[in-house]
C-alpha cells in the first residue's frame, strides 16, 4: 500500500505551463522574434533550461523572464482540478507528502496563496542544492531523512526525468502524460484529474 508521495510540481500539482510559454512568448515578439507557441510549450515541458537554449536568449532576457513569470503566475496559476481534494484524502488516510521540484523559492508563494502547504512535510527546491532529476539525489535524501520504506513511496511527475528520479530510487512511479510514449513508469495516467482513480480506489 501506498503511504508516502513524493511530487513533482510544474504541471503534476500546479498548472503553471501557461503562464511560463505565454510569458516567454510575449519576450520575445517584444525583441521582434517570431515564434511557434507551441514550440515553446514542447520545450518548456522538457525545461526551462532547454527552451532557453534553443532559443538562445541572453542572460538579461532569463533574469528579466524568471521576473515577470513569478509575478504573473502568482495570480494565474492554480493547482490542477481535483488536487486539493486528493492530498487532503491521502492525508486523512494518514499519507504523508513531499515535494522535489527544480523552481526555487517562488513553490511557496503558490502554496500559501492556494492553502496547500500544510499538506507537504518537506519541499525541496532548486535552492537546496540537489542533483537536478533524474539523478535520484533529493528523492533518496527524502526516504532516508523521513524513513520512508521504499516498497510504500511513489514519485508522480509529468516529465520522463522524474520518473527516472523515483526509478533510480527504487520506489514506484507515476508519469502524468497524454503524449505515448516509452516510458519505466509503474503507472500512467493521461491527466493529475486521474490519479483520484489510481490513488483513492
Amino acid at each position: 500500500m501506498l503511504k508516502h508521495f513524493i511530487w513533482d510540481f510544474d504541471g503534476t500539482l500546479f498548472d503553471t505551463y501557461p503562464v511560463l510559454v505565454d510569458v516567454f512568448v510575449e519576450m520575445l515578439e517584444r525583441e521582434g522574434r517570431t515564434v511557434e507557441r507551441e514550440r515553446v510549450a514542447q520545450l518548456m515541458a522538457i525545461s526551462a533550461k532547454t527552451t532557453y537554449e534553443a532559443f538562445a536568449v541572453s542572460d538579461e532576457f532569463i533574469t528579466t523572464y524568471k521576473q515577470q513569470k513569478t509575478t504573473i503566475e502568482l495570480d494565474r496559476s492554480r493547482p490542477f482540478s481535483g488536487i486539493q481534494k486528493l492530498l487532503k484524502a491521502l492525508s486523512e488516510r494518514g499519507a504523508t507528502h513531499h515535494i522535489v521540484t527544480h523552481r526555487g523559492q517562488s513553490i511557496h508563494a503558490l502554496l500559501n496563496k492556494n492553502q496547500l502547504t500544510h499538506h507537504f512535510q518537506d519541499i525541496l527546491t532548486a535552492e537546496q542544492g540537489f542533483a537536478r532529476k533524474p539523478d535520484p539525489e533529493a528523492v533518496q535524501y527524502l526516504i532516508e531523512q523521513h524513513q520512508l520504506q521504499p516498497s510504500e513511496t511513489i514519485m508522480i511527475g509529468d516529465r520522463e526525468l522524474d520518473v527516472l528520479a523515483g526509478h533510480h530510487a527504487g520506489i514506484a512511479t507515476c508519469l502524468i502524460s497524454n503524449q505515448p510514449s516509452k516510458t519505466v513508469a509503474t503507472y500512467t495516467v493521461h491527466s493529475p484529474g486521474r490519479l483520484n482513480e489510481l490513488f483513492l480506489t
